[in-house]
């Protein structure tokens, strides 16, 4: 065992709201601190109206943090209180110039106001989703190549990252060619590998489409933004830590931070991966980096107030005394921190940081990096061609297999873990849309629940031979190359709540899949957003299910009692975001979400309309008074 510390930063603490005639409604994490300065302003359109739903973004000089708030109605913006220093602000919304300055936080308030430009060309700016919605479909030949892309171009890249740049007709063949042999996100190709059934087939037809859309050429594109937040979905504050290697500390750089840039690269050494994450009960994020690992960490937890990073290392079974990678890293009920490295279980206690390491029985194999805890304290851990069990109340094992399949092996494999409140295990076999579920009572035991396909119009696009070649694959290829009448479940989620519900994320066709733990019934709910990409789903300890949105950059908050969605857009473009968790931090639900391609982890927390009234009103008597 072993466990390295590292200072990324060192910043002073980071208060958070100010107010105390609000200090009694407002959780610790939100109450104020002496000496910290609020920050507030107002965003308007140049000769037009205040705006709502708009990012604005202040991140301190030399720090290791940016923190986001949206403007409300009137087009206010109100920040947690800062700490006095030098600090960026800007401003920016799809479709309009970015608006940045200095500021100089010191006295009791800060206001600073921002004019917004509009732009008449803002294709770089566009997410994964509002890019695959600017598509041309008017023909019959578009709407097959745009949904040939859509089911396609996705899975290594976002979308947005996949059409940042414009190729002619031969370029895009050439770039088809090569996406067709590259087995997992955005690594490693060989010539000799097998290609890409559906790339092979539509390689001419797709190359043509992509020329015409983001070629030399004038394109074909209608940029398509999304309405902007509103109302409730303005009240969340956002804190993005930087998660790229120690000592890095390179703000502002093209990590997806200013939208004109473009998406960022996940193959820039910057833009380190953050694949999971989690908080702890005093509200620290944990992270994981897993296909890009750190040799000198295997998870690293930060200081919601100062960004400083602490390393823990599980050294690697080969002896080198580098760090283990790590997938999945999770929170259990007493607090503890869970995670599988290299074949073993580890737990820290983030209070003391003692780390510790569970080995199972040989004969059980090895613990994989999908990670969940059950209602009883279980811990789950899956991949390859099952799951184990670990109770820590008595140190025992149980090893489950996926259930039988006629499949190839390769589409049958664990993908997420999710354990519900009767402790039982829960995991996806995507490629295949199947949820399995692991009986916790009963070692071994094993049941798959098969999702019905899903209603996709487009699916009529494919007959014939075009057909075939859909079939022939079998299912969804790692990494998102799917079907048409597939959702791909990918990490589902479960937990305490009214309806005993696993919660299956669909990548595809738009949907959230609800499967009852006892009854086994599968419900659909359809999501109110379009081509998002939702990876995976959590679910807090009223019920509430949240869903994270790969290629859309936001997180969905799902209340199953009214059906009701809300949308929080993430401050970053290009996130890639392919994890989250929910976690209860002095009785509210906070919400953390690694980018896998921006080198950031965030951390969602949420105030209520009263407050941010209230802060409003005293920000108000403060500037009067000066």
């Amino acid at each position: 065992m072993h466990k390295a510390q590292i200072l990324v930063t060192a910043a002073a603490l980071l208060a958070a709201l100010v107010f105390p005639t609000t200090q009694r409604q407002l959780v610790p994490a939100l109450r104020a601190q002496e000496g910290g300065v609020p920050l507030v302003g107002t965003i308007q359109e140049r000769a037009g109206p205040k705006l709502e739903g708009i990012t604005v973004s202040a991140r301190g000089v030399g720090r290791t943090f940016t923190t986001s708030v949206f403007t409300d109605a009137s087009g206010a913006f109100v920040f947690p209180s800062l700490e006095p220093g030098s600090y960026k602000l800007w401003a920016q919304a799809v479709g309009y110039e970015l608006a940045i300055g200095d500021v100089e936080l010191k006295g009791s308030v800060h206001r600073r106001d921002f004019t917004l430009t509009k732009l008449k060309d803002f294709t770089l700016q566009l997410r994964g989703d509002e890019m695959v919605a600017s598509l041309p479909d008017a023909t019959y030949q578009d709407r097959r190549m745009k949904e040939v892309f859509r089911l396609g171009c996705g899975g290594c890249h976002n979308q947005n990252m996949a059409l940042k740049d414009r190729f002619d007709e031969r370029g895009w063949k050439t770039i088809i060619t090569l996406m067709s042999r590259i087995a997992t996100s955005g690594y490693g190709s060989a010539d000799d590998e097998v290609p890409n059934p559906i790339y092979e087939y539509y390689k001419d037809e797709l190359a043509a489409y992509l020329a015409k859309v983001r070629g030399p050429g004038p394109s074909t594109m209608k940029p398509t933004a999304r309405p902007r937040p509103r109302g409730e979905e303005t009240l969340v504050i956002i804190r993005e830590y930087d998660t790229n290697m120690p000592g890095t500390g390179l703000p502002l750089f093209d990590d997806g931070t200013f939208w004109h840039l473009g998406a960022p690269s996940k193959l820039d050494i910057r833009n380190h991966h953050s694949m999971d994450g989690t908080l702890d009960f005093d509200g620290h994020v944990w992270f994981s980096d897993d296909l890009n690992p750190n040799p000198y960490r295997s998870v690293g937890k930060i200081d919601w107030r100062t960004g400083v990073v602490t390393n823990y290392v599980v050294p690697r079974a080969d002896g080198s005394g580098l760090a283990a990678a790590v997938h999945d890293v999770v929170t259990d009920h007493k607090g503890l921190i869970w995670f599988g490295a290299d074949g073993k279980l580890a737990r820290i206690d983030p209070r003391t940081g003692a780390l510790n390491t569970f080995t199972p029985p040989k004969e059980m194999g090895r613990v994989g990096g999908m990670t969940a805890v059950d209602g009883k304290g279980r811990i789950w851990s899956g991949g390859g061609s099952g799951a184990l069990m670990f109770d820590p109340s008595n140190d025992t094992w149980a090893a489950y297999a996926n259930p039988p399949s006629a499949k190839d092996e390769g589409l049958t494999a664990t993908y997420g873990m999710a354990g519900d409140r009767d402790g039982n295990g829960w995991w996806s076999q995507h490629a295949l849309d199947l949820l399995v579920k692991a009986d916790g009572q009963n070692p071994g035991r094993t049941t798959a629940v098969r999702v019905p396909k899903a209603r996709n119009p487009n699916a009529e696009l494919f007959t014939g031979d075009d057909r075939k070649i859909f079939d022939s694959i079998g299912g969804s290829i790692h990494h998102g190359r799917g079907t048409p009448e597939q959702y791909t479940i990918r990490k589902p989620g479960a937990g305490p709540g009214p309806t005993d519900a696993v919660w299956g994320p669909g990548w595809f066709n738009d949907a959230l899949i609800k499967v009852d733990t006892r009854t086994h019934k599968v419900t659909e709910y359809r999501y109110p957003w379009r081509d998002g990409g939702s990876y995976q789903a959590a679910v807090d300890g009223d019920g509430i299910v949240w869903v994270v949105f790969t290629n859309g950059d936001y997180i969905g908050r799902f209340d199953p009692k009214t059906e009701k969605w809300l949308r929080y857009d993430l401050p970053t473009l290009g996130t890639e975001a392919h994890g989250l968790q929910v976690t209860t931090v002095n009785g509210r639900t906070q919400v953390t979400a690694p980018y896998f391609a921006a080198g950031k982890t965030a951390k969602l927390e949420f105030r209520t309309q009263a407050e941010l009234n209230a802060l409003k009103a005293e920000a108000q008597r403060r500037e009067r008074a000066r």
